[in-house]
């Protein structure tokens, strides 16, 4: 068996130390270019790697020393049970000669809940600020339909008075044509047997200015309800109204808020991430 390079058996002989550097401890591993040397695995971590154990050809280290670069991999928990993270560095002589390598290993558990929370808490956040966008949207177009209602309750209120004007024009007319029907009863008692003919068209303009009159206090009485109902349905609107302009900065408030904690929460993912 070949002699381990000084440099790296100094590196054997600290690496317990290292472990220490951290609650459960590095997962820690020394290679020199072609097999492990030592392994040093931790509280949660075990890879189970023997000393002088040949490196495969797909282990990290390899192309590690290869390119003498830095490599920082991430291990999911479907492989050895348990995510974790692993750094891996080039050793190198006194003569800028790589020798060998070092990889740390540390379980990424908490940061792994971190990162599920917070994807679990932004999914959440998404999901009710599009429900409170969807609230707004509601309360925008509830105010602008109680500005239409509102503005068709004051054009039926002005036909209302239109109306009204026009059957006491109406009532105005069968009272003058009851006057003028018992004028012409009057006069046709008054010519006797000449007046019969002028007495039978007297008792036609009293039916119809009694009907006239009839219908209208009908009429009256319809577009009374009707005003009624339109003022009851009015009140309403303006409720609405006002309860509608009273909602939209509540709802634009929450928006905001619900918005602030979704950047907090996407900081904290990409804190994690980092982790």
């Amino acid at each position: 068996m070949s002699e381990i390079h000084p440099i790296l058996q100094s590196i054997i002989v600290s690496a317990p130390f290292i472990q220490k550097m951290r609650k459960n401890g590095f997962m820690i591993g020394i290679t020199d270019r072609e097999k492990t040397l030592k392994y040093f695995p931790n509280e949660l971590i075990n890879l189970k790697i023997d000393d002088n154990q040949p490196l495969l050809s797909d282990d990290p280290m390899l192309e590690v020393m290869k390119y003498d670069k830095g490599l920082e991999v991430r291990v999911p928990a479907d492989l050895y049970g348990i995510p974790f993270k692993a750094f891996y560095t080039a050793i190198k002589d006194e003569n800028n000669q790589v020798i060998g390598g070092v990889a740390l290993g540390q379980e990424l558990e908490i940061e792994e809940q971190v990162l599920d929370i917070s994807n679990r808490l932004n999914d959440i956040i998404q999901d009710i600020l599009l429900r409170v966008n969807t609230i707004s949207g509601g309360s925008i177009e509830q105010e602008s339909i109680s500005d239409t209602l509102e503005t068709t309750m004051l054009e039926a209120s002005e036909k209302y008075e239109k109306t009204d004007q026009i059957l006491k024009f109406i009532k105005g007319v069968s009272e003058q044509t009851n006057l003028l029907s018992l004028n012409a009863q009057i006069e046709a008692a008054r010519v006797g047997v000449q007046g019969r003919s002028f007495a039978v068209v007297a008792n036609e303009v009293k039916k119809l200015g009694t009907s006239s009159k009839t219908a209208v206090e009908e009429i009256n009485s319809v577009l009374s309800e009707i005003k009624s109902s339109n003022d009851q349905v009015k009140k309403l609107v303006e409720k609405n109204k006002t309860i509608s302009s009273e909602q939209t900065p509540a709802v634009q408030e929450i928006m905001a808020s619900i918005q602030e904690l979704s950047f907090s929460i996407s900081t904290l993912k990409e804190i994690a991430e980092k982790l």
